[in-house]
């Protein structure tokens, strides 16, 4: 009889469970019926996104560092990819992503296919790239296709043999017109800027010895971007202005993180941009004179390519756009006016950023300006113009009185920039070097409302 009793007493309280839960359903439903339709898309989404964000925490929590899976890495698609000397360090679990890297529904996001990522081993952080966005790696499998006569997809993996690219080298070895035009450090090839590249090439699989796979490897990733080559071939540790190159695995190359990007020091105190300016023109300098044989020239330059590290030293990490030219090339052929000093020309652009430059000019002089136009033309004169992302008058914007009056900077930042007379550029650049070095140096406080030294 107590048994009997206690299941129905059981049954009373499920059935009394059940109508407070049927009566809050129904109550919710009333409220959702009577609000706007705006107020139900809002809480519709949020609904959307918070099933979306959690489930993506889960699944990474779940699934662990999806930097040790080759799926994610991409390694099948090798040697349609930037190389394998990196695979080793992330199957043993020695990088993991951080910060928003960590979630993998921050890839529908994240454009550039930049991550950022901690290396516990070396015990410093690394940057991770793919170099390009999704639609560029989907159309660099479509073009290896199309170059073995398939249709896409197909599988890049044996098809990048099948390229008449490949079937040629293999036949007369990896020539200059095979990477002629395939990105912009190949603008013009030579066979020394090939011998001098591959000699540096981290991704062969046998130290020492480049075998025809690597070949293959080498220009299926000029084909996608040069940047990873370029920074194998003038490598930060000979002094070069770029992030030091760790290695790479798949369809992705790991880098040393140089700090926040330039834009970000676009409101910084005068003699703190003056310094930023300085380290600029220093760099248009160095890719211009650093090497006997070779000259870099910068073709895209802007806020975003640069970056501060911690210590305030300005790096290009964006070194894709960069053409490379052989001098010592050059100087053996001798084209028409090969000894003249090339001599960069000012274009107005409508007002907005721009960076005009003569390809064929480059590859065949010996000599030019260009880097110290490009910097003074787009980034540090009242030329770059950067309205549209909040950045106008350049990085050296709001220039104070002694900067104009006892410098003569303004002036000669406008020289650089749109020289009036041949070889002006040249001299004004040592000028402004000059004036930013002390400008930078200067330990005087300044009246905040005028901006000129105190006496």
């Amino acid at each position: 009889m107590f048994s009997s009793e206690l299941r129905s007493r059981k049954r009373e309280i499920n059935s009394d469970n059940m109508s407070q839960i049927h009566f809050k359903l129904a109550g919710t439903a009333a409220r959702l019926r009577q609000m706007s339709k705006r107020m139900k898309c809002f809480f519709l989404c949020l609904l959307f996104v918070s099933i979306f964000i959690y489930g993506n925490i889960f699944w990474y929590l779940m699934s662990g560092n999806h930097l040790t899976t080759d799926s994610y890495l991409e390694t099948d698609k090798c040697p349609a990819c930037y190389g394998h000397s990196m695979c080793r360090t992330l199957y043993d679990n020695r990088v993991k992503m951080t910060g928003w890297s960590t979630m993998r529904f921050f890839d529908m996001v994240n454009r550039k296919n930049v991550h950022y990522a901690h290396h516990a081993g070396g015990k410093r952080n690394i940057v991770l790239k793919k170099l390009g966005h999704d639609k560029e790696l989907v159309d660099w499998d479509e073009r290896i296709c199309r170059e073995a006569g398939r249709t896409a997809p197909c599988d890049v993996t044996r098809m990048v043999y099948r390229t008449n690219t490949a079937r040629e080298i293999s036949k007369i070895d990896l020539q200059p017109r095979h990477l002629k035009g395939l990105s912009f450090m190949f603008m013009c090839p030579t066979y020394r800027l090939i011998d001098y590249a591959l000699k540096r090439y981290k991704e062969v699989v046998k130290p020492d010895l480049v075998l025809f796979r690597d070949k293959v490897q080498f220009v299926a990733t000029a084909m996608m971007n040069s940047e990873p080559l370029l920074l194998q071939t003038f490598p930060a540790s000979e002094g070069w202005p770029f992030p030091e190159y760790y290695g790479a695995c798949g369809r992705f190359i790991a880098v040393s993180d140089e700090g926040r990007p330039l834009q970000e020091f676009y409101n910084s105190p005068f003699e703190k941009r003056a310094d930023l300016a300085y380290q600029i023109l220093k760099m248009a300098d160095l890719l211009t004179t650093h090497h006997q044989d070779f000259v870099l020239y910068w073709t895209d330059l802007s806020y975003e390519n640069l970056a501060v590290d911690s210590a305030g030293k300005v790096r290009i990490i964006d070194a894709e756009h960069i053409i490379v030219v052989d001098k010592k090339s050059i100087s053996k052929v001798r084209p028409k006016g090969w000894d003249d000093l090339l001599e960069s020309t000012f274009d107005d652009c409508g007002g907005k950023n721009c960076l005009n430059f003569n390809v064929d000019g480059l590859c065949s002089h010996t000599h030019s300006d260009h880097n110290y136009y490009a910097a003074c033309r787009n980034l540090l004169s009242k030329f770059a113009d950067e309205s549209a992302q909040g950045m106008p008058g350049g990085l050296l914007h709001d220039m104070p009185k002694y900067a104009r009056n006892d410098f003569d900077l303004e002036y000669l930042l406008n020289e650089c920039t749109r020289p009036s007379s041949s070889q002006k550029r040249l001299h004004v650049k040592d000028d402004i070097i000059n004036a930013l070095d002390e400008i930078r140096n200067l330990k005087m406080e300044k009246d905040p409302k005028s901006g000129e030294r105190e006496s």
